[in-house]
């Protein structure tokens, strides 16, 4: 929408995940590194929300609604935000290529991160313990475990078991790339888009279902109707929004 090019390259700091780079050499436009910097505001989610809450920002694409938190400190300001779904990610599982299960029920999920399942034979594996990974209590994938799965049960401490936790959204693909007894959760979008090839893990199904996009394809009030963050957030939802939406590795809600 800038009229500059971008291409997707691997981070040279991580060196394990994919990146979208803009290519301002090729650039048709006058818009440069500057103003690339000047103008998009990028940030963690949760600093996304602040930023768009404190008016640093007019318009944000967030990996998640706006959180109860959030929504109060909106409401103290006195700011009334618009929100609307525009893609689809999910949250998925994942464990070493080794590992010869390849799908499990939520039950069984939910099991295993309880501590009621400790061991792959008792889901169709081999008789060797359960490693589960988890991630740690401020990551997004952490609160989308608990709410969306989970459903108010108390997952496995990870106090106890400090090595399992991961700080990083890489740390359970690292983890796994060693582990053939492990198991771990990560966003769709990251694994597929993000990580791909460069770190060996394999997505589970789940009662059933693969992972895949064809599975899975199922403004704020106060901002003027005239301005150009209305009016991106309308493209947004158009045939070329969501075109645009579905090249950048997520799902378009159509």
């Amino acid at each position: 929408m800038l009229d500059v090019p971008y291409k997707w390259e691997v981070d040279w700091l991580s060196g394990t995940t994919y990146i979208i780079q803009p290519d301002f050499w090729g650039a048709k436009s006058s818009f440069s590194y500057s103003d690339y910097l000047a103008k998009n505001l990028c940030s963690g989610t949760h600093g996304a929300y602040t930023n768009l809450i404190e008016g640093k920002c007019d318009i944000i694409i967030a990996s998640r609604d706006i959180s109860r938190n959030e929504k109060a400190t909106a409401e103290s300001l006195g700011v009334e935000l618009e929100t609307a779904p525009l893609a689809i990610d999910a949250l998925v599982f994942i464990v070493n290529p080794k590992n010869p299960v390849k799908n499990l029920t939520t039950d069984q999920v939910r099991k295993i991160y309880t501590g009621e399942i400790t061991n792959w034979k008792e889901v169709g594996g081999v008789d060797h313990a359960i490693t589960p990974y988890i991630r740690d209590a401020d990551s997004g994938s952490q609160e989308k475990m608990e709410t969306l799965v989970m459903n108010g049960l108390n997952m496995i401490d990870g106090t106890y078991m400090p090595e399992i936790i991961g700080s990083q959204m890489t740390s359970p693909y690292s983890q796994l790339e060693y582990d053939e007894y492990g198991i771990g959760y990560t966003p769709f979008f990251y694994c597929t888009a993000m990580v791909r090839d460069l770190l060996n893990v394999r997505m589970l199904s789940i009662d059933g279902v693969t992972p895949s996009k064809e599975s899975l394809r199922g403004d704020r009030k106060s901002e003027s109707h005239e301005s150009i963050a209305y009016k991106l957030y309308q493209f947004l939802f158009t045939k070329k929004g969501s075109d645009m939406i579905d090249e950048s590795g997520y799902i378009a809600i159509k």
